[in-house]
């Protein structure tokens, strides 16, 4: 793996892929595998892009979480100016951040980091580099550390289910204003999961400037060496549909784990949940869910409590509306491991040069 990440051929293939050039929509896979005209997929496939219900498809990333296999959720009290605005949409370890109002705190931020020392020093270089104002009470409280190998559940698609299930029951119309029929929700489904998804190896080749078969074999060994997964589209906040708002949940599961784990899993309300250890309150796992109202997760909640009685104690929740998301940006985090790693390169090949 590491071999296939010192190579800068395939750093610059990785470059292309997981921003999502040379990654298309395969209309006519699609109008096959549904049996329909191609122009008929074509008039779906247009309204779901244009009111960016999913984004274009690209290569996920899976290796940010073994470069970064830290991941932080933090609460901020930032001023709100520029400055702290192009630090958050720009800065390389950043994934998200939230208008949070708790407390004296106004923002909740997810990065991530190599270890729990390259967090501290890169949140003081920030300060000290005049990245952000210094302010006392700026400094993040309760810092929470993750270890992204301890993720239980990582499905970001999940939350299709829900949306499908609201428009058959009538409690949801539209997503930013387009009207979804059943066959826009069969090809939705479909390029959620992958299908009807691909590569242009001959476009990529030409960029790069070597053979497209030498394309396809860098790819698949991307793939098999765990770098890169499948082609997918997603929704553009990754993890919650349009429209939808995220709960971030703090559990203490006291009892029945594996039980509970098992019922989550399975859960269409929960894209991300992750094992955790904290020092106040007993907390042992982290929940991101999906709903489309805030009272249906407050019903949600309350079922699950009466499923499986006194076996959760304290919960703690962050309700992160649409309109509270600064910046969500995956594929930034991604992109910017695979251009320092272009430089550490670039930076052996002039050493090499200057030795020679």
């Amino acid at each position: 793996m590491t071999d296939l990440l010192n190579d800068e051929l395939n750093l610059k293939l990785l470059k292309l892929i997981v921003s999502g050039k040379g990654v298309d929509i395969n209309v006519s896979e699609l109008a096959k595998k549904l049996s329909k005209h191609r122009n008929t997929i074509k008039d779906r496939v247009n309204p779901l892009l244009e009111h960016k219900i999913i984004h274009k498809p690209r290569y996920p990333f899976p290796y940010l979480f073994k470069e970064l296999p830290l991941m932080v959720i933090s609460r901020h009290n930032f001023l709100r100016d520029e400055k702290t605005k192009y630090f958050i949409e720009y800065d390389d370890p950043i994934f998200a951040a939230f208008f949070f109002k708790e407390e004296e705190y106004n923002t909740m931020m997810i990065s991530f980091h190599k270890n729990v020392c390259e967090h501290q020093e890169w949140y003081e270089n920030a300060i000290k580099e005049e990245k952000i104002p210094f302010r006392e009470e700026g400094y993040p409280s309760q810092v929470l550390h993750l270890g992204t190998g301890c993720f239980v559940k990582y499905n970001p698609s999940i939350s299709i289910k829900l949306i499908e299930q609201n428009f058959k029951e009538g409690r949801q119309k539209s997503i930013r204003g387009y009207e979804l029929d059943e066959l826009s929700f069969e090809i939705l489904k479909k390029l959620l999961r992958g299908e009807g998804i691909r590569t242009n190896e001959n476009f990529l080749a030409k960029e790069l400037k070597v053979h497209r078969r030498t394309i396809e074999r860098r790819i698949n060994a991307l793939h098999k060496g765990g770098i890169v997964g499948r082609p997918v589209c997603r929704f553009p906040r990754l993890i919650c549909p349009p429209e939808y708002i995220l709960v971030k949940s703090l559990l203490e599961i006291k009892k029945q784990h594996d039980q509970i784990l098992k019922a989550l899993k399975s859960d269409p309300h929960i894209p991300w949940m992750i094992k955790a250890v904290t020092g106040r309150g007993g907390y042992n796992l982290v929940v991101f869910s999906t709903f489309y109202r805030i009272e249906d997760h407050l019903k949600w909640q309350e079922e699950l409590d009466q499923r499986f009685p006194s076996c959760i104690g304290a919960i703690k929740d962050a309700y992160l509306s649409p309109t509270m998301t600064f910046s969500i940006a995956p594929d930034y985090v991604s992109s910017c491991i695979i251009k320092n790693r272009l430089k550490q390169v670039h930076g052996k090949k002039l050493v090499k040069i200057m030795k020679s």
